[in-house]
This record gives C-alpha cells, sequence and structure tokens, in this order.
C-alpha cells in the first residue's frame, strides 16, 4: 500500500484544494438527484474536466484521492447513502468503522 493517500494526507491535500471537494460534492448531489448508485470514479473525472477545461485551474488530481472524497461525501451526506460503493480491504488505511457494511463489499 502507498503512503501517500493515508487519512492525514488526504486532510491536508483537502485543506489545500477546497475548490476540488466543492466540485465533487456539487457533481456528486446532481448526480443523486437522479441515480441510487453512481461511480466516484466517473464524478472525479467530471471534476477533472472542470479543472482542465473550465477556469478553476489546470492541476492533476490523483486517483488515489477518489475514495476518501466518495467516503467524505457518504460521511456529510447520510442521506444518499449507497450512491458509491465502497470496498472493505484487508489493509486498508480507511476507518472501516465509517462505512455502513450495506454499501460495502469485501475486495482482496
Amino acid at each position: 500500500m502507498n503512503n501517500k493517500w493515508t487519512k492525514e494526507n488526504f486532510e491536508i491535500y483537502d485543506a489545500q484544494h477546497p475548490d476540488i471537494w466543492e466540485m465533487f460534492k456539487k457533481f456528486s448531489l446532481q448526480v443523486a438527484a437522479k441515480r441510487q448508485y453512481f461511480s466516484a470514479k466517473c464524478v472525479f473525472h467530471r471534476v477533472r474536466w472542470e479543472t482542465a477545461i473550465g477556469n478553476t485551474g489546470d492541476f492533476k488530481i490523483d486517483d488515489g484521492w477518489i475514495s476518501h472524497y466518495a467516503r467524505k461525501f457518504a460521511k456529510e451526506y447520510p442521506e444518499h447513502e449507497g450512491l458509491f460503493q465502497f470496498r472493505v480491504r484487508k489493509v486498508s488505511y480507511h476507518n472501516e468503522s465509517s462505512v455502513n457494511p450495506s454499501s460495502s463489499f469485501i475486495y482482496n
């Protein structure tokens, strides 16, 4: 496991790039209004599009942060529980107790 994408590093990254969270949240809420399930990676690609083509800046957004943003969304918007599915890994830097087992499945 790469130590770059720890919860602690995510908190630093998220604080340095609040616009990414705002876009992720905005696009996730848009899709939650229309779909019961969706891909956090797809939402992340939309954020990439906006940062590359829009006027929000052009910088690299690493895939390693996707699960952190999806979990943050699930925690802050419990009314959209199940929008994103979470894999429960045997070895993980995520606090699995914050993930609802009904929206998770085991992944080795």
